[in-house]
Parts: structure tokens; C-alpha cells; sequence
């Protein structure tokens, strides 16, 4: 879905290009069939553990966008498959979230998941988020750098085998094409979640 000429579209180091839109509920299938394509240690390292496949309550979390605070842009190419996933989650009445990134293996080094965290760093700006925290493996050193070389300030912070990134995004200012594509996918967000809402209403008993 897009809003209005608005169509947001990356070009992979292969030549692919791939769709980025928010996350829907629909995509739940392919969500969970992105999960069963990623090797051990992709989970590993996303997930700090085993995890062979997600829960149904997992599925229907991650693919639900229902606050303002929270918020996913997904990847897909034009088969239609799901091949990347970068999301922000955070609480009510706060400027701070906490973002992750999942890629298929085989996209991996395409440069989908630095355009797929530009993106949504752009997104939480323009929906008033001061910072994004990433909590990194140490060990998960294609993630770190991924980070470190987004175009925003960023510290990070280790302990016990985990760093802990902040990226500050008081300071950024959007370029009009990067603002126009982010208005976009926001717009699209809200599209969706009051789409969402309206299924969830119970119709009122007139006999009451």
C-alpha cells in the first residue's frame, strides 16, 4: 500500500528491488515462513536463544502495529515473500524505543538491512522519537557495525556480553525526499491501525 504517487522502493547490491511498506496483520503467514528460513544462528543472534519457530501470540505481536509507539517496516519482493523486518517498540508518553532487525540469510551483505533501519530511524523521527536503543551480542559484530555507520550520533555501552547502542535523533533534520517517503509509511501505519481497530469493535446490543 502506498499514499498517494508515493511508492517506496529500494534497489539491493544484486540489482533486486525490494517494496518497503509498514507491517500488517496479514502478514502473519509470511512472517512465520521468513522465521523458518533463517539459520540457527540468525535467531541466536536476534533473539539471544533458541527459538525454532514463533508463537501464535509472538506472530500476532510482531505483526500488529495498534500504538503510535510502536512500529515496523517490513521488505518484500515481488513474489510477495517476506524477506526482512526492522521494528521500534516502545511505551506510552515516551521519546526512547527499542529497535531490532531480522533479514533472510539469503539477503544477507545486500544492504537491505541498513536501508530497512534508515528508514525506520527516519519514521521515529518524524513521530517524535528522541532515541533508539539496540541491545547487540557482542559477538554480533555485522550488527554493530550496521549501526555504528547509520547517519545519526551513536554511543554504545557493554556489559556481560551485550552492548547496548544508542542512537540520538534529536538532531536530524530530513531531507524533503526522505520526509515525503516517511510521512508515507506513517500514514500507512495509521491507515492500518485504524483498519485494525474497527474489526476489533464489538457490535452493541440494541436490546440492552
Amino acid at each position: 500500500m502506498a499514499v498517494g504517487d508515493v511508492v517506496d522502493q529500494l534497489e539491493l547490491r544484486s540489482g533486486e528491488h525490494i517494496l518497503v511498506r509498514p507491517i500488517r496483520p496479514a502478514d502473519s503467514g509470511q512472517l512465520a515462513e521468513l522465521h523458518s528460513r533463517l539459520s540457527p544462528d540468525s535467531i541466536y543472534l536476534r533473539y539471544f536463544g533458541v527459538k525454532p519457530r514463533l508463537s501464535p501470540a509472538e506472530i500476532q505481536r510482531f505483526t500488529s502495529i495498534d500504538t503510535e509507539w510502536r512500529f515496523a517496516l517490513v521488505g518484500v519482493r515481488n513474489t510477495g515473500d517476506l524477506v526482512g523486518v526492522a521494528r521500534y517498540e516502545g511505551e506510552a508518553d515516551s521519546t526512547a524505543a527499542e529497535i531490532a532487525l531480522i533479514v533472510d540469510d539469503a539477503l544477507h551483505r545486500e544492504g537491505l538491512g541498513g536501508s530497512l533501519l534508515r528508514r525506520l530511524i527516519d519514521v521515529a523521527r518524524l513521530s517524535g522519537m528522541a532515541s533508539l536503543n539496540a541491545m547487540v551480542l557482542q559477538s554480533n559484530t555485522a550488527m554493530l557495525r550496521l549501526l555504528q555507520a547509520l547517519p545519526v550520533p551513536a554511543r554504545s555501552a557493554r556489559d556481560m556480553g551485550t552492548a547496548v547502542v544508542t542512537l540520538d535523533l534529536r538532531n536530524l533534520e530530513l531531507p524533503d525526499d526522505r520526509l515525503r517517503i516517511a510521512i508515507a509509511h506513517v500514514a500507512d501505519a495509521a491507515a492500518i491501525r485504524a483498519t485494525s481497530n474497527r474489526c476489533l469493535v464489538t457490535p452493541i446490543d440494541l436490546k440492552m
